[in-house]
């Protein structure tokens, strides 16, 4: 654990150097992402908002909210699940990452990943997808959703991954809510088969 925790902590302090494309010039704070350095389950969004960029904390605005409730709802513990994005900085106007952003900083977040050395990624949205899985960014969230339910037909680098609406999605088109709550279900029992 300590040699993650080092490796970890070498990786926030490059990520705050990273002067590689424009969004730093705009940065109060960059958001790393929090939870578990051992966590089992990672829960990977866009962009920081305004909020996140205000606190360096990853999804603490509306949507943040609504994640936090989804996942106690099916009680992965605080000590088990780590929350990042695709990119650390807020893009202008909350506008989606630019192909280029995402190219430039998701090197940061594969190397998270291969750190934590989770058991399941939790994509929200299509910009979770374009980032880590650019060959299946053509499909859409619906197909890609019922795919992942086929544990491990959707992975990235052999870690099963499961699609879900981003929680602002569900934000403003709340029908989308039964189809994430059967998503969650799907995770949650996937990690109880996991947790076994």
């Amino acid at each position: 654990m300590d040699d993650r925790l080092t490796r970890f902590e070498k990786l926030r302090q490059i990520v705050a150097q990273c002067r590689a494309c424009s969004l730093h010039t705009s940065r109060p704070h960059f958001v790393f992402g929090e939870g578990s350095l051992q966590a089992r389950v990672m829960f990977i969004g866009e962009a920081p908002g305004k909020d996140e960029q205000r606190t360096g904390r990853p999804f603490v605005g509306r949507s943040g909210k609504l994640l936090r409730q989804m996942i106690a709802a099916i009680e992965i513990p605080e000590t088990d699940y780590f929350i990042a994005n695709i990119i650390k900085d807020r893009p202008p106007n909350n506008r989606p990452p630019e192909k280029e952003e995402i190219e430039t900083c998701v090197k940061f977040l594969k190397k998270q990943i291969e750190i934590i050395e989770p058991k399941i990624l939790v994509f929200l949205g299509k910009t979770a997808v374009k980032g880590l899985c650019p060959n299946l960014a053509h499909l859409s969230v619906e197909i890609l959703r019922q795919q992942s339910k086929n544990l491990g037909m959707v992975s990235y680098m052999d870690i099963p991954v499961v699609v879900t609406y981003h929680p602002s999605a569900l934000l403003r088109t709340p029908y989308r809510k039964v189809g994430a709550a059967e998503d969650f279900r799907f995770l949650e029992s996937a990690y109880r088969e996991m947790a076994k």
